[in-house]
């Protein structure tokens, strides 16, 4: 019995070996082929870089030709398809749109069925594989496709691909402003732990009132917990907050200003990439997308102070805003200026982030001018 545990347990040792050197080859294969795509670049002219940059601006305007034709046409059908209607009667016209739904209907419920049983068949795979595996890493692997494949999860993951057929309009949009509320939300958490302690390291800044434009707006008629005398408004709002024992707190002036401006920037910085890639799926230049973003991010910032601009006085007015009301105060704002540029910022990100597929055109031309010239074999 030893004999045929320990054979089971070699045989193992060797299936995992066997795997990794396996993913070793794969690793290899990549770099390998890495290194020939450099080797290729450097031993391009700059006649033939040339060549691939005029042939995939043609590749491109070919592809938006075709979109625009695909355009055309499908306008053209819904224009014949009103015409069609116009000349029936009340009751043909009836009929003939539910039997259109329900051919419609009809097909992407066989789309479904086909995609659903592509999916299971794929799994059923992957399954097989894992179990043959014995690496710590397969094993993990095998845990999470054994959670995936349980009732609860299939009937999430098999209700959302039918929807994503039946109704692909509602899915995509339901899938945007789940993910694109899941990460500002989650950026506006990093943005008010932020703001829990940096404060703090600028306070020796916060005896300096920021504040601008000063337009005094009334003049308060009893003493507040900022001991200011008159309501003051500025698109940049951070007067000195003195505590009870006449200290200058944290949260307030150029030191609380100054805070604030880096929790917002770096909640955008990781809210950019998550937004572009997951959110929006958007294959657009990078860039170009980041400087939209920034332009963005500065302009809603200035209607977001104005608006705070407002709100902090008052509530410094009204509120102790030391100790453990800080965590509130700093909550209130992050939540006021936070919920507004996510609303501002859906419609901006639709703009920037433009959807669709990737742009393979220079990919195509390059693998064209390589075949061409035969720049993909081995140099003698």
């Amino acid at each position: 019995m030893s004999k045929e545990l320990n054979i089971v347990k070699e045989d193992k040792k060797a299936i995992i070996a066997q795997y990794k050197q396996h993913k070793a080859e794969l690793k290899a294969e990549k770099k390998a082929y890495q290194l020939k795509q450099e080797e290729i670049d450097r031993k391009m002219t700059p006649e033939q870089k040339k060549e691939i940059e005029d042939k995939a601006k043609e590749i491109k305007a070919l592809k938006a030709k075709e979109e625009e034709e695909k355009k055309a046409k499908a306008k053209a059908e819904k224009v014949a398809l009103a015409n069609e209607l116009e000349g029936m009667t009340k009751e043909e016209r009836k009929s003939f749109l539910e039997n259109k739904k329900q051919e419609t209907t009809l097909q992407r419920l066989n789309e479904y069925q086909s995609r659903l049983t592509a999916k299971n068949a794929k799994q059923r795979k992957l399954k097989e594989e894992l179990e043959g595996r014995y690496d710590l890493g397969g094993r993990i692997h095998l845990f999470f496709h054994g959670l995936n494949g349980s009732k609860f999860c299939r009937f999430f993951s098999d209700g959302w691909l039918k929807l994503s057929i039946m109704h692909p309009a509602l899915a995509h949009l339901i899938y945007m402003v789940f993910f694109f509320i899941v990460f500002s939300e989650g950026v506006t958490i990093v943005q008010f732990l932020i703001m829990l302690f940096l404060p703090y390291a600028f306070q020796s800044l916060s005896g300096q009132a920021f504040v601008w434009p000063q337009i005094v707006l009334w003049s308060w008629g009893e003493v507040g917990y900022d001991g200011a005398a008159n309501m003051v408004w500025g698109i940049f709002n951070e007067p000195v907050v003195y505590g009870s024992d006449g200290q200058v707190l944290a949260n307030g002036g150029l030191g609380n200003f100054i805070a604030f401006e880096i929790a917002v920037f770096v909640a955008q910085v990781i809210n950019f990439p998550l937004q572009r890639n997951i959110t929006y799926k958007s294959h657009g230049n990078p860039w170009y997308q980041a400087m939209w973003y920034f332009i963005g991010w500065v302009l809603i910032s200035l209607l977001v102070n104005a608006i705070w601009g407002f709100v902090n006085p008052l509530l410094l007015h009204y509120m102790d805003a030391q100790g453990a009301a800080s965590a509130l105060y700093a909550l209130i704002k992050t939540f006021i200026t936070g919920t507004i540029s996510m609303v501002i910022f859906f419609f901006i990100f639709m703009v920037i982030f433009p959807s669709g597929a990737a742009d393979t055109s220079k990919d195509i031309a390059r693998r064209d001018v390589i075949a061409k010239y035969g720049l993909d074999k081995a140099s003698d």
